[in-house]
C-alpha cells in the first residue's frame, strides 16, 4: 500500500481502500477476519500514507513560477516522443485574459 502510494502517487484513501478489498483475493476464507483485525483503521496510517506520496507529488513553492517538471501532465511526462501527448502543457493560460 505505501508503496503504491509513493510510485504512483495514489491519493492515501485509494490506495487503503483497494487493499482492503484485495484481502479475499489474497488471503484464505478462514483467516480473513484475523488479518482484518491486524490491519489499523485509514486514521491511523493516514498520515503516514500522506508522507509517503509527498515523495511522488512535488510541493509548488511559488504559484506565480512554476518548476518545470509540473509544466507538463503526469502522462505528458510518461508518454513516449511521438505520442500526441508527449510533454503536454499542464498550465495553458495564466489569467483570465488567457495570457
Amino acid at each position: 500500500m505505501r508503496n503504491e502510494v509513493r510510485t504512483t502517487g495514489k491519493r492515501p484513501r485509494e490506495a487503503f481502500s483497494e487493499m482492503m478489498v484485495s484481502i479475499p483475493k489474497r488471503v484464505k476464507t478462514e483467516q480473513q477476519s484475523a488479518v482484518v483485525e491486524q490491519i489499523p483503521a485509514f486514521n491511523d496510517v493516514r498520515r503516514q500514507l500522506s508522507r509517503h506520496r509527498i515523495h511522488r507529488c512535488t510541493p509548488v513553492p511559488d504559484l506565480l513560477d512554476l518548476p518545470e517538471e509540473l509544466q507538463t501532465t503526469l502522462r505528458g511526462r510518461e508518454a513516449q516522443e511521438g505520442d500526441p501527448n508527449w510533454n503536454e502543457p499542464f498550465v495553458m493560460y495564466t489569467g483570465q485574459e488567457g495570457a
